[in-house]
């Protein structure tokens, strides 16, 4: 993660719920009053009564077993005193529930909150504060954890950021979901394209003459020259995709467009007969990636005296002033006093001149646009050839709307450069629901779609296996990153790879008068015990490193075969911008706008940022930094 995204946060939504089914019934008498000793042992009360722990639960089929399974298994553990009484929430409105129930006096004792919703509710008081408990445990160890998840949740209230020693836990990671790109094996070996697995570490000895990790060697899959760097790419007039090297912006293009023109071409060609109404070679609903991967992002945290806490947001989703990178053979730079790496991009308070924003406030600066202009260390080192210049903000997120806009309709200008669209993604209207997506790739209407590990046990259910009718291959391989090559093929700027995780917490009600019994079941969960069995299932990565990169997640006989992708993205993947912030109300206005008329082709960008729900949000920005 880049230094500037660490210092901001945000939230998104929960999850669904509402009817009920009982895993078990417990005792009417609630019990509990136990303690922790220092170990984090659990000490029950003397001559207490067996406590109940309502646990409200919402997910798939699998879910609900496997959580059912270590239910179960705790209540054995612990009978007599403690017992876990599971209920089931089916529907689409378990926020809403959840949300009704915290703030009466009916809530559940453990529930999830989504990283969207987790903020706004730690806010309002809800949330049980588990830092103690979080810090005496032998089992829940942070330091064994993927840190940028486990930081998510560590909260402070007064000064809206995540992630700093004065944070708190009201809740704790109950697993990982990063985004890949998922893509139909089948259709790329149709379209000719081959498929081959190695990673960057081990090109060297796979162009030497090894084998890749499914056991081919460049001879066996044709390949007459040298491997480069690439994630698509083409070596004597036959074309290859590596499912381990992330492909370029270009490359991710070109390869949509090779298994659309095939998706869509006539079958007496060879092709599948597809109308272009219903066959795309690419799907994504996220900008996330491509404006990260350049060190772009939609707000930025502003040093200003104007503010008690002492800096503001802006809004910065189409900030067209370009961002830098350290290059690969520097060692290291220093920019407004901080030292920066080889690989490392230019925080956004650092690259730019900070007399831009003098004497102005969030609500003035939407009228800044133009007049921001990089340091003169900055272009003094790019000078220097120490930085790699980047594509701006504005230009990332201009490039993620490309994909969706019709072939070679006028999409904006900006910079002396037409921007066209390259027309491989459906557009939201053609999609539907979040179901709708998973279903057309599971149709066989997409080629690659960009999800998270959420849809593996539904995939590994659905789709048939080649051999049988409508069944293909299905694998994953990383997002997108931006990249450019010299003449040899070989890569001459790149910016960092990134993406977005989603995570759901589990938390205890702040009225539940067992939250200590309530603790030790999360403990269980999120311990090594519960996070196997739910790696098993295939939905979710372990919270503990160790375990992820068993095989207990990687499971190479069974699709995903690829699953190393998702250990590696969550490295470094982070919270959508629904968490930046302790709510979304900023987002609501400009992201329903965008997602409806821009990415539906009823508005262009430059009418999408001259709109007032685009410029609204730097006054309700405002917002986020008074009276601190």
């Amino acid at each position: 993660m880049s230094k500037k995204l660490k210092a901001i946060a945000l939230t998104m939504a929960c999850m669904c719920a509402v009817p009920f089914a009982f895993a078990g019934c417990g005792p009417t008498d609630n019990g509990g009053g136990g303690e922790l000793d220092e170990s984090g042992n659990y000490v029950p009360r003397p001559g207490s009564k067996q406590a109940n722990v309502t646990f409200w639960i919402n997910g798939d089929e699998t879910e609900i077993e496997v959580f059912s399974k270590l239910a179960d298994d705790f209540n054995k553990d612990y009978e007599g005193q403690i017992f876990v009484d599971l209920k089931q929430k089916t529907g689409t409105s378990y926020d809403q529930v959840l949300g009704q129930s915290l703030a009466g006096n009916k809530a559940p004792d453990v529930f999830y909150v989504g990283d969207s919703g987790y903020k706004d509710y730690a806010e309002l008081g809800y949330l049980y504060d588990i830092t103690d408990f979080v810090d005496k445990s032998q089992i829940y160890k942070v330091e064994d954890m993927w840190d940028n998840v486990v930081t998510r949740y560590k909260y402070d209230v007064n000064t809206y950021l995540s992630g700093t020693e004065s944070g708190r836990y009201y809740g704790v990671p109950k697993d990982i979901g990063p985004t890949v790109i998922y893509y139909n094996e089948t259709y790329f070996e149709n379209a000719g394209i081959k498929i081959l697995s190695v990673g960057k570490d081990k090109l060297k000895a796979f162009n030497d003459g090894g084998e890749d990790d499914r056991g081919n060697t460049k001879s066996a899959l044709g390949i007459n020259g040298e491997v480069k760097e690439k994630g698509y790419f083409e070596i004597g007039g036959q074309w290859y995709f590596n499912n381990q090297i992330p492909m370029s912006w270009d490359e991710t293009v070109a390869c949509a467009r090779k298994v659309q023109d095939y998706m869509r071409a006539p079958e007496a060609d060879g092709g599948l007969g597809m109308s272009e109404q219903q066959a795309y070679g690419y799907f994504t609903e996220w900008w996330f990636n491509y404006g990260w991967t350049v060190g772009g992002n939609c707000i930025q945290q502003i040093p200003s005296d104007k503010y008690d806490c002492g800096y503001f947001y802006d809004f910065t989703l189409m900030d067209p002033t370009a961002n830098y990178i350290v290059k690969d053979d520097v060692e290291s730079v220093t920019v407004n006093n901080v030292e920066y790496h080889a690989g490392e991009i230019i925080a956004y308070k650092d690259k730019i001149d900070m007399s831009a924003y003098a004497g102005k406030t969030t609500a003035d600066g939407k009228d800044n646009y133009g007049t921001y202009k990089v340091t003169a260390e900055v272009e003094r080192l790019v000078g220097e050839g120490k930085l790699n210049r980047l594509p701006s903000q504005r230009e990332a997120f201009t490039h993620f709307i490309q994909l969706g806009a019709v072939k070679d309709s006028n999409v904006d200008s900006f910079g002396g450069k037409d921007y066209k669209g390259f027309g491989i993604t459906p557009k939201p209207t053609d999609i539907g629901s979040d179901a709708g997506k998973i279903n057309e790739f599971e149709f066989g209407n997409l080629a690659m779609l960009v999800d998270g590990r959420w849809n593996v046990t539904q995939f590994r259910k659905d789709i048939k296996p080649a051999d049988q009718k409508d069944g293909f291959t299905w694998d994953v391989a990383p997002l997108p990153m931006y990249k450019e090559y010299d003449e040899n093929g070989d890569i001459s700027v790149h910016g960092v790879e990134a993406g977005h995780s989603g995570s759901v917490a589990l938390c205890i009600s702040k009225k539940s008068k067992v939250a200590v019994e309530a603790w030790k079941f999360i403990e269980y969960v999120a311990g090594e015990k519960g996070q196997t069995l739910q790696a098993e299932a295939g939905f979710a990565i372990p919270l503990q490193k160790k375990l992820a990169n068993s095989p207990v997640f990687l499971q190479t006989d069974k699709a995903p075969r690829n699953s190393k992708i998702f250990i590696r993205a969550t490295e470094y993947e982070q919270a959508g911008d629904w968490w930046f912030l302790q709510d979304k109300k900023w987002i609501d206005g400009w992201a329903g706008l965008l997602n409806g008329d821009v990415r539906n082709g009823r508005k262009t960008l430059s009418e999408f940022y001259a709109d007032e729900k685009y410029t609204n949000t730097f006054s309700l920005l405002e917002k986020y930094t008074r009276n601190k």
